[in-house]
């Protein structure tokens, strides 16, 4: 299809999000008390659009990128919509989600149509290789060579916000990452006949024994925004690599200051949260 014949991506409403409420609200609207995020710098986020966020993506991916759009949501009232993997839109149901929220394949012209639409754009440029780190990869950004969100932010000339996220990479322990089951033997030749890219996999536990995710508290940074206009759509190499080095420079700043911070936290502990929050839904329960 070409570009003149693709058509519009359309702005994202509020009766879009009345039915993605319906779908997920109550799993994410549970996770989030369980999580009880922390949002700082919200005044860098412009309220108007189009804006690109940029950031590291969490263990297991979807946990904490759900609770920062709908906590931005409710905070400024923006719906950030998400530049996914093309994999998300080869799975039925689970497609339909990311349609529901007003996500595009990961491509140019998907970004294109939503800076086209006044969009907040979230982008994560470590994409699955973050979703599944290998051990000793914890809050660590594998962007590798990746310049297309950069060159893509100085085309269009929108600002782009840097963001951080701690919390979900604590949810999982990291029992083998793809490097590990890569040194299988025959794990190799099994993955290149089923056609699998080795970043997509690991082995992980969550909560005890389980797959469930621990609720640790999940922190949100986002920095002042950068500006991108400087570059007069000048979309070069230097340029791109100028951008995604302050963008990246950001995002590993708010990461260190993130889990200093933490470490302080007295709320950062599940125990000591799980008190208040028993009492605030069965508040909820009594209809208080």
């Amino acid at each position: 299809m070409t570009d003149a014949a693709r058509p519009p991506v359309k702005p994202y409403t509020e009766a879009d999000f009345a039915r993605l409420r319906k779908l997920i609200g109550p799993v994410v609207d549970l996770w989030t008390a369980l999580t009880d995020p922390v949002f700082q710098g919200l005044e860098n986020i412009p309220l108007q659009g189009p804006a690109l966020l940029v950031g590291n993506h969490g263990l297991m991916g979807t946990l904490d990128a759900s609770v920062m759009v709908f906590g931005l949501k409710e905070r400024l009232g923006i719906w950030p919509r998400g530049l996914a993997d093309h994999v998300h839109f080869k799975v039925p149901a689970w497609r339909d989600i990311f349609a529901a929220a007003g996500a595009v394949e990961g491509t140019p012209d998907g970004f294109r149509g939503l800076i086209a639409a006044g969009a907040h754009v979230v982008v994560f440029p470590g994409g699955a290789g973050e979703v599944f780190k290998r051990r000793g990869e914890r809050y660590r950004l594998r962007w590798k060579q990746r310049l297309g969100f950069a060159r893509l932010a100085i085309e269009a000339g929108c600002p782009v916000i840097p963001f951080a996220s701690v919390g979900a990479d604590d949810s999982y322990s990291i029992l083998a990452g793809s490097d590990d089951l890569m040194k299988i033997p025959g794990a190799e030749a099994l993955a290149r006949r089923l056609k699998l890219k080795t970043d997509y996999m690991g082995l992980y536990r969550g909560l005890g024994l389980t797959a469930l995710p621990r609720p640790e508290r999940y922190y949100f940074r986002f920095a002042p925004a950068i500006d991108t206009a400087r570059f007069h759509g000048q979309v070069t190499d230097d340029n791109a690599w100028t951008l995604r080095r302050e963008v990246e420079e950001a995002v590993e700043a708010g990461l260190d200051d993130l889990l200093t911070e933490r470490e302080h936290d007295p709320k950062r502990h599940f125990r000591s949260r799980a008190l208040p929050l028993a009492g605030r839904l069965l508040g909820r329960l009594r209809g208080g």
